[in-house]
Parts: C-alpha cells; structure tokens; sequence
C-alpha cells in the first residue's frame, strides 16, 4: 500500500517538473498593452497639459505623472518579458 502512494507521488512530482511554463495569451497581452498606453497617457496629461491645472497642486501633478510612467514602464517590461 504505501509503495502505491510512493509512486504516485512520484508521478505528480515528475508530472510536475515536465510542465511546460504557462504561455500569456492574447487577450493577456492586449490587455496589459492597452494598459500601459493608458499609465503612459495618464503620466503625459498629468505632466504636460493644462488640464488639472487648478484642481490639482503642481507637485501632486509632477508627482504622480512620475509615478505613472514608472509603473507603466514596469507593466511594460512585465508584457514584453512574459510574452513568450
């Protein structure tokens, strides 16, 4: 009984290690490219346009624009890293 458990155990772990890595699909890669336009846009208007001027204190404006492009750099490096 218990070699019974042994190999099957060692069958899922075998079964395991031969997976291959899981491939992003395209609705996956869509998806996060329209993402980044949107972080990358939302970094433009907030930092080049006059369009939150008023409502918005500069540096929360300057800050944040920061903010965006960085993250959509890094979402952009996570699609182009995970593509294959």
């Amino acid at each position: 009984m218990s070699e019974n458990i042994h190999d099957n155990n060692t069958d899922i772990i075998q079964e395991q290690e031969t997976r291959e890595p899981v491939k992003y699909n395209i609705f996956a890669i869509v998806t996060g490219v329209i993402m980044v336009a949107i972080y990358m846009g939302m970094a433009f208007l907030l930092v080049f346009t006059t369009l939150f001027v008023g409502k918005v204190p500069e540096w929360v404006r300057y800050m944040m624009g920061v903010v965006f492009f960085l993250y959509g750099i890094y979402r952009g490096y996570r699609v182009y890293a995970n593509r294959r």
